[in-house]
């Protein structure tokens, strides 16, 4: 230390009067996960390689064809309600929206996913997409839109050791009333899917669907104070080729108070899965068995060509 500077500051005895001094560090603090229904439970129980390749470690898939049409459907369908309830623009207020609606929203939605690397694999997969939502928005909106109470309506609650979240598509009334509008437990709980119907109730994926449905209406409860009247499946792709509503298209499922205990309860121990493969950095294949049921995710998937499941069922293979 130069002589002006050791003036400056009290000489070298103001240094050597905190050479003992100790600070201890604080203790690191882990944050709490959170576990989104759809992006992490839902994802993992249908294929923990998947989601441990495309959600823990962030690769991007080179095919996003359920992305698009998932996006695509929940997306133009929030813009039909918006459109009817007149929040974009007051004039439409009332107003259910026609074919050239739809197809302007759907234009927005697919150029927003564009911007981000999202597209639809082919032109037929787009037509199709555009297709039953035209469908669903003549067959269902005189009846549905003017009962829609929110959508995109997020839940979310606090399990032991981790947070849980999800969002309600949509919010459906038992009348156009305004006092019961105002009544959760006249409230149904929507969900739309952009796949067909499955055609046993036993197989995994709805059961997956089912299973979703009975943890958003606990986490209802835990927003709204009470259990909603309902809660119902939408599978839009039934309406392809009709003019009418198919019985196949709605789905209710039940939610009684034992059958949501076992659903959290499922939700607890997915939740352990993800936290102990995260801790392990080991993910596995799907059995041979679950691989045919999601056959259509399996013949597209990138890291199919190292999966065990995948040389096992001799898939063709398929690209876009």
């Amino acid at each position: 230390m130069v002589e002006g500077s050791s003036r400056r500051f009290g000489g070298l005895k103001m240094w050597r009067d905190y050479s003992t001094m100790r600070i201890e560090s604080k203790p690191e603090v882990q944050p709490i996960p959170r576990f989104g229904l759809t992006g992490d439970i839902v994802a993992y129980r249908r294929c923990p390689r998947q989601y441990g390749y495309f959600v823990d470690r962030g690769f991007v898939p080179a095919h996003t064809v359920q992305i698009f049409y998932g996006t695509v459907v929940h997306e133009v369908l929030d813009r039909a309600h918006r459109h009817y309830e007149g929040f974009d623009d007051p004039a439409t207020r009332g107003r259910i929206p026609g074919d050239k609606d739809i197809k302007a929203y759907f234009d927005e939605v697919e150029n927003s996913l564009k911007a981000h690397g999202i597209r639809a694999i082919n032109l037929r997969l787009r037509q199709q997409a555009l297709d039953v939502l035209e469908r669903f928005n003549r067959i269902e909106g005189p009846r549905l839109y003017p009962l829609v109470v929110d959508t995109e309506h997020r839940v979310r609650g606090t399990r032991k050791d981790y947070f849980m979240e999800g969002v309600v598509d949509v919010l459906v009334g038992s009348d156009s009333d305004l006092d019961s509008r105002k009544d959760p437990s006249k409230w149904e709980i929507w969900d739309y899917k952009g796949v067909r119907r499955p055609k046993r109730q036993d197989t995994e994926d709805m059961r997956s669907y089912i299973y979703q449905m009975q943890v958003y209406a606990a986490l209802y409860e835990i927003r709204n104070g009470c259990l909603p009247r309902a809660a119902k499946l939408y599978f839009l792709n039934e309406l392809q080729n009709t003019s009418t509503r198919p019985t196949s298209a709605e789905c209710n499922v039940s939610i009684s108070r034992n059958e949501i205990a076992n659903a959290l309860q499922e939700f607890d121990d997915t939740a352990a899965q993800i936290k102990e493969c995260i801790e392990e950095g080991k993910w596995d294949a799907p059995t041979p068995s679950r691989a045919k049921e999601i056959e259509d995710t399996c013949v597209i998937c990138d890291i199919r060509w190292s999966c065990p499941a995948w040389e096992q069922n001799h898939f063709p293979v398929q690209y876009p």
